[in-house]
């Protein structure tokens, strides 16, 4: 059986080792489970009805090093949009909500995932200004 967990205790390891993560919502595995646990998806191909489901990306900022996120993922057709992005920062062993790290940010933050879709690996791109990190929406097309 697949292993749940809370998402507050999803880590940037976990998405090493399963790249999606979708919503447990139909698995009882834990009594103390609810509408906020996941699971690793049983593939490792994203499709639309995997769409909500938090995959790993990383973001350069201020032109460092990147940082290790978790982010959820939708596709419509040929756009993908990401949110609820979350940092990990290394050093600290902290994760942090990109939006709560906006003031140390030096804009554009340039977030990269890497990514099965529909059987083909893709490398999806987003830049985001100060305006997207409060919107926390940020879009790229497939093509």
């Amino acid at each position: 059986m697949l292993k749940t967990k809370p998402v507050n205790e999803l880590t940037i390891d976990d998405l090493k080792k399963s790249p999606i993560w979708e919503w447990a919502i139909d698995s009882e595995e834990n009594e103390e489970q609810d509408e906020t646990w996941v699971r690793p998806a049983e593939t490792k191909d994203f499709t639309v009805e995997l769409n909500g489901s938090i995959v790993l990306g990383e973001a350069k900022i201020n032109n460092e090093e990147p940082f290790p996120i978790m982010c959820s993922v939708d596709m419509e057709n040929a756009t993908v949009s990401i949110s609820s992005i979350i940092l990990y920062d290394k050093e600290q062993d902290e994760y942090h909500a990109i939006e709560d790290r906006v003031k140390e940010i030096n804009f554009p933050l340039l977030i990269t995932i890497s990514l099965q879709i529909n059987e083909q690996i893709r490398f999806l791109n987003f830049t985001a200004n100060k305006v997207d990190i409060y919107k926390n929406h940020l879009t790229t097309n497939l093509f």
